[in-house]
């Protein structure tokens, strides 16, 4: 749907849980994407997870869930070209 280009992304996820009864409280995340895609098209893309993404909802209707998406900037890899 928004035709987002990345190389590769990783997420790290730290779950919080309570007793009694067992649940888990707070989940919160940090979702590192290797990426040339501008500032805002990354926040439409956490906005449309938020929104639309089936675990995301799953997860906020349990549980406080926060997060974040960071760009990972890959480097240009130099020229090849000899001149």
């Amino acid at each position: 749907m928004l035709h987002f280009g990345y190389r590769q992304a990783t997420i790290h996820v730290a779950v919080e849980r309570e007793d009694p009864p067992p649940r888990i409280a707070c989940a919160r995340y940090t979702l590192q994407v290797e990426t040339d895609e501008s500032a805002a098209r990354l926040d439409l893309l956490h906005r449309n997870i938020r929104t639309f993404g089936t675990i995301t909802n799953t997860l906020a209707a349990a549980a406080d869930l926060q997060g974040e998406i960071v760009a990972v900037r890959a480097p240009h890899s130099a020229s090849t070209d000899p001149t």
